[in-house]
């Protein structure tokens, strides 16, 4: 009996030790792994902000040189400064000359468009703007061209397409300072999104060990209470649907902050993200990584210890009543 009652004694011990030993072991291994995904996001954001300015730099600059270009003045100020506007002006002579000047430039752009300074879209490379009015307070930010680079941009839904939009107004002057008019840019938002798209992984990087999923996104708020993408993600469908967002990350960086740390992202999953904002698209550039992914080499070290902890407890309850049995058998005469 005595026997038995030791068997069983370890065998509690030692299921007791390893369930111990596999949650520390987990927690401990943890702090690492964490540590060491946020270094590798760090890293990443830090290139992906390198990429946006690279772009953005680039756009500023190709806008600059359409603001120089004689021709392209010279046929805005034809535009602008006519007595009538009809919408057969836009297959004029100097339409036609004016968008193929702007073409050499338009990957990055939906549309240019020249506007009175009310407000009236007198010429585009987008025909259905029209003669429509597109303001120039609250959703279109009217600027300098030297203060293009670094002033923050307004962020809108665009009413008539529905999609986050980004506007840049330019004046254009008759002389040295009476404006004739402005030069205004939608900007085209899936370019400035391709510039955090992932390339797709490698089938050697895919088996890294340690690796864990990534994902970057760019959000902005398109109102006081709502935030979203800021374009549709890849290979999304035509009739892709802006979802509201929210999640610690989100706010704190749409608030002007950066920052890290764990929190539950917009679906409600724990993950470990890095956030950064952007000033000059009031955009949050947030990279993130699921807990679980990260965590899942220290979860499997733990499961394994417990595992080997609970096949030993197993054995030694079984060496107990064998040994048990054993004591307990009848002695013949």
């Amino acid at each position: 009996m005595k026997n038995r009652s030791f068997w069983i004694k370890l065998s509690v011990a030692t299921l007791a030790s390893s369930s111990v030993i596999s949650l520390v072991t987990y927690l401990l291994a943890n702090g690492p792994l964490a540590a060491k995904a946020l270094a590798n996001q760090r890293t990443i954001l830090q290139e992906k902000q390198a990429r946006i300015e690279q772009w953005w730099q680039g756009e500023v600059k190709d806008i600059g040189k359409d603001l120089r270009n004689p021709k392209l003045v010279e046929n805005s100020l034809t535009i602008l400064q006519a007595k009538r506007h009809s919408r057969a002006d836009i297959n004029s002579a100097t339409s036609l000359a004016l968008e193929a000047i702007l073409t050499s430039h338009q990957i990055n752009r939906n549309s240019v468009s020249l506007l009175t300074k009310g407000g009236i879209v007198v010429f585009s490379t987008d025909h259905d703007k029209y003669a429509a009015y597109q303001p120039l307070k609250n959703t279109t930010t009217s600027l300098e061209l030297q203060e293009l680079a670094s002033t923050p941009l307004n962020f809108f839904t665009n009413s008539n397409t529905g999609l986050p939009s980004i506007s840049v107004a330019l004046p254009i002057y008759v002389g040295a300072k009476k404006k004739a008019g402005f030069f205004a840019i939608d900007l085209n938002l899936r370019k400035l999104n391709n510039q955090i798209v992932d390339p797709a992984p490698s089938s050697k990087d895919a088996q890294l060990p340690g690796s864990s999923p990534i994902k970057s996104y760019l959000v902005a708020r398109t109102s006081l209470d709502q935030a979203t993408f800021i374009a549709p993600p890849a290979q999304s469908p035509p009739d892709y649907e802006f979802k509201p967002l929210d999640s610690v990350g989100i706010r704190k960086a749409l608030d002007g902050n950066s920052g890290e740390g764990f929190y539950l992202n917009s679906e409600g999953v724990p993950v470990i993200g890095i956030y950064q904002y952007l000033p000059n698209f009031r955009t949050a550039l947030l990279v993130e990584s699921r807990q679980k992914d990260i965590y899942a080499s220290s979860r499997t070290m733990g499961l394994q210890i417990f595992e080997a902890g609970a096949l030993l407890s197993l054995l030694s309850l079984g060496m107990g009543l064998l040994i048990d049995r054993k004591d307990n058998q009848p002695i013949e005469p």
